[in-house]
């Protein structure tokens, strides 16, 4: 499990015939680290790092204590095979035992022969190193004080075991709560039975005394009813006759104005003439207002009968000029409901959509033919260069820099087009060492790892930076490393497309 609290030490080791051990780098554990006491290695030769694989090498490592305690031989894990670093974390039991003493260590490396032939035995083994293995300050509690604790636990069972015995005291006298129980059950029982008899004599009673009330209520409404109803026939017959005489005589009155309206009328049209539809048209026309109907009444789109088929060139050429929505469409530029303008001049015609739901423009044109839906709008984004630290020593080569406009400094740039993500990065540093880390960028920076050659000062050395997808920019080179000198550096753009 990996939780970010083990401790690392990494030695660095060179396959060549000299004794004198590793100078003593301050490295030590307690013998309380458990899982957590981690080695690191990295193996190198006079060209480099080892280019190490399970399927070739095997590393071993062994352990031995001034005070005589001594490690199995141990296969070490690899951990970077491009770097040659490998790494082994130490057994508790064996810090343990090595308690408060120094503790001398070697590594082993060997071919693995698959042929099983003599010749090809090849076994390296690096020098010594050492670390010290400290005893933790809680092993150092007094026994007084274990002694207190353990008369806290005697105190705390004997509590334990008294309530224990109070519970089982309390089950066995349970027979004689239960009889109490049933008493008071039994003496519920008949109290209920009593409940139930009266108050069903009770019921009774009530339901004879409202059966008699009801039954006067209704003879005295019966005999209301009755009475009201013939006084109401009286009273809308006399109403009835009434109206009948009003009704007629308002007839008399509206037919004598309607025939004496009919006889001015016909006065008038024969003084005057008449005016016919074919004279409406003409002086309709006549007069300068706008004659299409580009809209509903209310200004509303011009809603489009179903089915709305956008990318289809037949039914384009069918749309009138006028502003119109089309809800649900079988076919459209964006696949979503929208707004069409239409435009028309003789044989050409433009015709626009915009989804309903989305920032996005789309025109199609005709002059003899279709050109086709395309976007106007342009969803492009661009956070221009942003520049970036150097870590780990490395420094920004100055001597070029975009200040005395001789080069450019260390950034990184992303371009958003649509779908298309553009990431950019510019390197410009020196004093680096390989494998080093040189820089961290935002680890959302590269989704994939990403590899590229760098130019170096006199074009001697092959450089290469590698961008890992959590941000981090590491220098590596592979020929010639004994041409780099603190002095060089690195320089170069690189430009890749998600």
């Amino acid at each position: 499990m990996d939780n970010g609290i083990d401790k690392k030490a990494l030695f660095k080791l060179k396959s060549e015939p000299y004794l004198k051990p590793i100078s003593d780098l301050g490295v030590g554990f307690y013998n309380l680290d458990e899982n957590t006491a981690i080695l690191r290695f990295q193996l190198s030769n006079t060209k480099g790092p080892l280019l190490i694989h399970e399927n070739n090498l095997t590393a071993y490592a062994y352990f031995e204590s001034t005070n005589g305690s001594a490690s199995d031989v141990i296969e070490l894990e690899i951990e970077d095979s491009m770097n040659g670093i490998v790494t082994i974390t130490l057994d508790k039991k064996f810090l343990q035992a090595s308690t408060s003493t120094s503790v001398k260590g070697q590594v082993y490396i060997g071919v693995n022969n698959v042929d099983g032939n003599p010749k090809y035995n090849e076994v390296a083994v690096f020098r010594e190193f050492n670390f010290e293995v400290k005893d933790a300050l809680i092993n150092k509690i007094s026994a007084f004080t274990k002694i207190e604790y353990i008369r806290m636990f005697d105190q705390l069972k004997m509590r334990i075991e008294q309530k224990v015995k109070d519970i089982e005291e309390a089950i066995a006298n349970g027979a004689d709560y239960v009889a109490e129980m049933k008493s008071v059950l039994q003496k519920g029982v008949e109290t209920l039975n009593a409940i139930v008899v009266d108050g069903k004599t009770d019921i009774q009673s009530f339901i004879t005394q409202a059966t008699n009330d009801l039954t006067k209520v209704k003879d005295d409404a019966t005999e209301d009813i009755t009475t009201t109803a013939k006084n109401a026939k009286t009273s809308v017959q006399d109403t009835a006759d009434s109206a009948v005489n009003n009704i007629n005589s308002k007839a008399d009155e509206a037919t004598e104005h309607v025939d004496s309206k009919v006889t001015e009328f016909n006065q008038t049209v024969a003084d005057n003439g008449f005016l016919s539809p074919e004279m409406l048209d003409e002086q309709l026309e006549d007069l300068e207002w706008q004659k299409y109907k580009l809209t509903n009444d209310d200004g509303t789109s011009i809603t489009l009968a179903a089915p709305v088929e956008l990318n289809d060139d037949e039914y384009l050429d069918s749309l009138e000029p006028g502003l119109y929505y089309a809800a649900g469409p079988k076919s459209s530029p964006s696949g979503s409901s929208g707004f069409v303008t239409v435009n028309k001049r003789a044989s050409t015609k433009i015709v626009y959509f915009q989804p309903y739901n989305q920032d996005k423009i789309f025109i199609n044109r005709h002059y003899q033919n279709w050109s086709g839906w395309k976007e106007l709008t342009n969803n492009q984004t661009d956070t221009g260069w942003i520049p970036y630290n150097t870590i780990n020593g490395v420094e920004k080569n100055v001597m070029y820099t975009s200040s005395n406009d001789k080069g450019f400094e260390c950034a990184y740039r992303i371009i958003k087009q649509g779908d298309v993500t553009t990431r950019k990065l510019r390197v410009n540093a020196r004093n680096l060492t390989n494998g080093i880390t040189f820089a961290e960028l935002p680890s959302a920076f590269a989704k994939n790892y990403q590899k590229f050659i760098v130019a170096t000062p006199r074009n001697r050395t092959t450089g290469i930076v590698d961008i890992t997808p959590n941000g981090e920019l590491k220098f590596n080179y592979y020929y010639n490393t004994a041409d780099w000198v603190d002095t060089d550096y690195i320089y170069g753009e690189f430009t890749w497309h998600d």
